[in-house]
């Protein structure tokens, strides 16, 4: 979206210290400005469900939780804004050394040109533009301390501008599609590192001292292939365990994870009986990693003949417990139903196929949340006639 800049002087709309680079044969800008000054150049706000020139289309709840992150968070983080500008616009003057000469020609004094004509063009930041209008604008309305001193704070905090001298409206936007194919973050590297998630936390801390999954959990990688020794990845541990807390299909709402995060100890303990205690009762493949009957080795040739070893498998026990602890003390019951039963490839029968989890003949899991959660829901009910 083309924003104008506001004029602050006759002859320049900015004058700022910056560092000049070349890339992809382009001179480009770095410089960092504050929220309030970046909010005076950039005046006109980011609309919704308008496309315009080197942008897609807005999405204002993605914007709104931005916006909510920078509120409530103190130690925020956001990315670089990446605008372009007309190259006549840009006048660079390299700082002079103590004897009048340039001692190097890539830091010195960005000043752009002061005309209407001269616009910066966000092509990759609009919803972060968005939301430090909104959360500035919204602070500024409030008339209590606390939002004074956190309009204030966020006023003099700083965001990195990466400015390209380039306006040509079909090359931003070949730019744009370009920068969005930097790859993103990997669901295992999240879950890592993300400490403000107590499932992700608490999934971290079961694949290092739970009994079940220490070393049988995979922390580079965001799934598990048939030949590998883990159980699953520490992504998909984190899933399930929210599948186990708050049942298979529910969201863990922000309310809900905060609440969580106040006592990740017994969120832990609750996670944790679930693995060690109700896990090996209920499968012997289980019981039999922790005696040592089976080794970590032999799991690759235990996961062609039983279905204990997928991780489609162990999201079922945990929406399974979930369920039936909705109603019941103690999980025995469950856990001795459930190791009575078949999970062998391909024979015809079986508690998964009576699910509609797998085909007869069949050697897969199906995954669907309509399947899956039939199946809990089959496992559930038939334990509970089998203990009437």
């Amino acid at each position: 979206m083309a924003l104008v800049i506001s004029p602050v002087s006759n002859q320049y709309s900015l004058r700022i210290p910056a560092h000049r680079f070349l890339q992809g044969g382009r001179d480009v800008y770095y410089f960092a400005l504050d929220l309030e000054t970046l909010d005076g150049l950039l005046p006109q706000r980011v609309e919704d469900n308008v496309v315009r020139e080197a942008n897609r289309r807005l999405t204002p709840s993605h914007a709104k939780t931005i916006q909510e992150y920078l509120n409530e968070k103190e130690d925020w983080l956001l990315g670089a804004l990446m605008l372009g500008i007309a190259p006549a616009a840009v006048d660079f003057n390299p700082y002079p050394n103590e004897q009048g000469e340039v001692a190097n020609p890539n830091f010195g004094e960005l000043r752009i040109i002061a005309s209407r004509a001269n616009t910066m063009r966000i092509f990759d930041g609009q919803h972060r533009r968005r939301a430090i209008q909104d959360v500035l604008a919204e602070l500024s309305s409030a008339s209590d301390d606390g939002s004074f001193d956190k309009l204030d704070s966020l006023r003099k905090a700083s965001m990195t501008i990466v400015l390209y001298a380039e306006d040509d409206i079909k090359v931003l936007r070949q730019m744009f599609v370009d920068a969005s194919k930097n790859k993103r973050i990997e669901g295992h590297t999240v879950t890592r590192f993300d400490q403000r998630d107590a499932f992700n936390q608490t999934a971290v801390r079961l694949a290092h001292n739970s009994r079940l999954f220490e070393g049988r959990v995979e922390m580079e990688r965001s799934s598990v292939a048939t030949s590998s020794q883990y159980l699953l990845a520490v992504n998909q541990l984190a899933a399930t365990l929210k599948n186990l807390v708050v049942g298979y299909g529910r969201r863990v709402s922000k309310d809900m994870n905060e609440t969580y995060m106040q006592n990740l100890d017994g969120l832990y303990e609750e996670c944790r009986v679930w693995a060690d205690e109700f896990m090996p009762a209920a499968r012997e493949e289980y019981s039999g990693l922790l005696s040592g009957e089976i080794t970590n080795p032999e799991i690759p040739q235990f996961r062609v003949t039983t279905f204990a070893y997928n991780v489609i498998f162990i999201r079922v026990l945990a929406g399974c417990y979930r369920l039936w602890m909705n109603e019941h003390s103690s999980w025995k019951p469950l856990a001795e139903f459930v190791r009575k039963s078949s999970l062998q490839y391909g024979s015809g029968y079986g508690l998964l196929v009576d699910a509609g989890l797998v085909d007869p003949s069949g050697t897969a899991l199906f995954g669907r949340r309509q399947e899956v959660a039939g199946a809990i829901n089959y496992v559930v009910e038939t334990a509970r006639e089998a203990t009437l």
